[in-house]
């Protein structure tokens, strides 16, 4: 059974269960693991950013990359360690394989701390721009799938990312067992992606200032982002 830690409240959460029937999934072990980045990183690619969310990616080998996303309004924070595999030639055999670790919550965002609800929705919000751009790595990389590799007790609060799932499945790697979770970057999944994320943020946001009326800590996150948008 699936151990919960800090996820989004119920109301956010997509749990249907794995596409797989397996009646007692087994499991595999997987020996690849990303070497300890070089002291002297390769070239990078520059920072792009979008709504608030930075993107820097640093080429640390022939086909190892570490990929940082931020949220600096919400001083939210995640570093990718991605593994390229297969030939460029042969794309149906490319992959891209992500190890995901724990997002984090900087010190300075005191009211995402203060309410559940908030906290959800913006958390939620923040693991969509993550797949978005691992999607997007890995169109510009040739793969056809995203192989994302998570400790057992983050499956659940990724529960957003289900509908895309073609596989998951227990496995055994160097870091101990975790799940893996693999999605299509095929042009037609990035296009119901963008589809999901634009309905699932207007939702969230109808949320919000339905909550506003009874809730002073969304009122004041709505009164402050609003203050921001402003003076940008």
């Amino acid at each position: 059974m699936v151990k919960r830690i800090h996820t989004p409240p119920p109301s956010t959460q997509h749990k249907k269960p794995p596409r797989s029937k397996k009646k007692a999934p087994k499991l595999k072990l997987v020996v690849s693991n990303p070497p300890p980045a070089q002291e002297k990183a390769l070239p990078s690619q520059p920072a792009s950013s979008k709504g608030g969310v930075t993107v820097n990616i640093k080429k640390r080998g022939l086909d190892f990359y570490e990929m940082t996303i931020q949220d600096l309004s919400h001083a939210l924070e995640c570093d990718l360690t991605l593994e390229i595999e297969g030939e460029l030639a042969q794309p149906a055999s490319r992959n891209v394989i992500c190890h995901f670790p724990a997002i984090l919550l900087q010190e300075g965002n005191r009211l995402m701390r203060e309410d559940e609800l908030l906290y959800g929705l913006v958390m939620v919000q923040f693991q969509m721009e993550i797949l978005e751009h691992l999607l997007r790595f890995c169109a510009k990389q040739g793969a056809s799938h995203l192989i994302i590799y998570i400790d057992d007790d983050q499956v659940e609060g990724f529960g957003i990312y289900q509908d895309f799932l073609v596989h998951q499945d227990p496995t055994l790697t160097k870091n101990g067992e975790q799940t893996e979770l693999v999605i299509p970057t095929n042009k037609e999944t990035i296009d119901k992606w963008m589809v999901f994320m634009k309905a699932t943020t207007l939702g969230f946001e109808q949320e919000l200032w339905c909550e506003q009326r009874s809730n002073p800590v969304i009122r004041q996150y709505l009164k402050s982002r609003q203050e921001k948008e402003t003076v940008h």
